[in-house]
Formats: C-alpha cells, structure tokens, sequence
C-alpha cells in the first residue's frame, strides 16, 4: 500500500517520512500528500471534526489546480472525497453506532489516499501549474 501509516495512536495512525513520497510522487504534489495524511490523522483523533473536513477538500482542490486532470485522477480524488466524508459522518456523530464504524471508515480513506497516491506517480502539471511556475 502506498500510504503506510505506522504508530500513532489508538487508530494506528502515524507520519511518513515525506522523502518517501517525494520518491513516486512529483512536487509540490508530494507535500500535499503529507497535508492529507496529516489531517485524516487529525480527522480520526479525537480532536477531529468539520475543520479537518474542510481542510481535506482544499488539498484535494489544490492538488486539482496543480495537476493534469485525466479520468483516473479525477475517480481517484472522488474515492478519497466520499471516504473523507465517510469518516467525518463517524467522527462527528454522536455516541451512537456511527463513532463505532470510525476504524473501518478510517481505513476506507487510507486506501482512497493510497490509491491517489499511485495515481499521481505518473501524473503532469496544469497548464495552471505551468503558467505559476512551480516547480515540477
């Protein structure tokens, strides 16, 4: 798997080494990695809530301006999206059956996140991404 997540926490969460990424995925898209996988930590803590939400989705926006939208990458970014907002559902509710689907939900947007991961090992930069610059 693409994201591996080793010791943090009770969910088994924890940081990679943003080397690691930088190796399959081209920058700034390698950081953006490690932003997203921060805040699925942080989403599934006990801490997490709406804010990681949002912050998600405006990775996912910036990693879209950044690169070449090809239909993998799009189904890609749709899977972590729903498994995001999977989680968020589990995170957010209440002491009820939900919080109790939070591992499996959790582990649902480890994969998505793996996926895009692959996915983006092959991709090019925007036109946008050109026009800024950015280093690729």
């Amino acid at each position: 798997m693409g994201v591996a997540l080793h010791g943090l926490g009770r969910e088994g969460l924890g940081r990679r080494d943003g080397d690691e990424i930088a190796r399959r995925v081209p920058e700034p898209l390698a950081g953006l990695i490690v932003v997203m996988e921060r805040t699925l930590v942080t989403l599934a803590g006990e801490d997490g809530g709406r804010n990681e939400l949002h912050a998600l989705r405006n990775t996912l926006s910036d990693l879209c301006v950044l690169t070449e939208e090809t239909p993998r990458i799009r189904r890609a970014v749709d899977r972590l999206v729903l498994a995001g907002d999977r989680l968020g559902e589990a995170v957010i509710a209440p002491r009820g059956y939900e919080r109790r689907w939070r591992s499996a939900r959790l582990s649902k947007a480890r994969q998505a996140l793996a996926s895009l991961e692959r996915t983006l090992a092959g991709a090019r930069p925007s036109r946008i991404a050109v026009r800024l610059d950015r280093d690729w």
